[in-house]
């Protein structure tokens, strides 16, 4: 049931390469012959956001043990290159993804340039507030192929004798069912759910049973055994989460029309090889 969809964290790698790519690079540290720049540094860095990596720059301890880890890092690289570790299949498929990775990124970028605005941002958290609540809740759930089965499910999870776990022990396609009944345990308002399924907890009250609620995984049944009301979270506290969820909405919205203009085949037969 947790979200699955397009990565994108790829777009900081972007904006550094872009970053870099407006700026001299000036050598801080030479390993047999090859250079290491400024630039290098801060790729090295791209996990951080501007400010964490200009906080961390200022200390010359940490300028230092950076740089160190870049002369091992192209100690080991030369090493690679003399085995000709280059040369290898391996690694053309690797530059291969990255090619896609990288051109993922630019296009989303651009398909997301002057759309990413604070008053973007603002608007979206004004119509989804309920989404930034401390709302909580416990479920179960039951998850099964296709919706007349979850349909038939339904029947058999609200006659008066049912054991909604046992059901789910027994029948759900979901492999951690065996484990745990169909528990999924407490849900929150940015537990890592497909959003269809939060939604669906959310709308149900404590000690009913909803569905077929679809998702990428397929058909739940899904049953709420406890909620808990919260408060709404302030713009200011949630900010961030708010900004992801915008910018997921806009890429989400984007990919959408792709497809729907797109002439697309899934082979099920070979898929289910797998």
């Amino acid at each position: 049931m947790k979200k699955t969809g397009m990565a994108i964290g790829a777009l900081a790698l972007v904006a550094l390469l872009q970053g870099q790519n407006s700026r001299s690079a000036t050598e801080i540290a030479n390993v047999n012959g090859k250079g290491i720049t400024d630039s290098d540094l801060i790729t090295a860095l791209a996990g951080m956001n501007d400010g964490q990596r200009k906080a961390f720059l200022t200390d010359p301890a940490n300028r230092k043990q950076a740089v160190q880890g870049l002369i091992e890092q192209e100690l080991v690289v030369q090493e690679g290159e003399k085995a000709k570790l280059d040369q290898e299949p391996e690694y053309q498929k690797a530059l291969v993804q990255f090619r896609k990775q990288y051109l993922a990124a630019r296009v989303l970028e651009r398909s997301l340039s002057g759309r990413m605005t604070e008053a973007g941002a603002k608007k979206w958290y004004d119509s989804h507030k309920s989404d930034y609540s401390t709302d909580r809740a416990t479920a179960q759930h039951i998850l099964l192929n296709t919706e007349a089965e979850a349909r038939d499910m339904l029947k058999k999870a609200n006659a008066d004798d049912s054991d909604f776990q046992l059901l789910a022990e027994k029948f759900s396609k979901d492999p951690s069912a065996k484990n745990n009944r169909g528990d999924v345990g407490g849900v929150t308002r940015d537990s890592p759910f497909d959003p269809a399924f939060k939604d669906a907890v959310f709308r149900t009250d404590a000690g009913k049973i909803t569905g077929p609620v679809k998702t990428a995984f397929g058909y739940h049944i899904i049953k709420v055994t406890d909620r808990s009301v919260g408060r709404i979270l302030d713009y200011a506290e949630v900010e961030m989460r708010v900004k992801n969820d915008f910018r997921n909405s806009l890429v989400r919205d984007w990919l959408g029309k792709l497809r729907g203009n797109a002439k697309i085949k899934v082979d099920e037969s070979a898929l289910n090889k797998f």
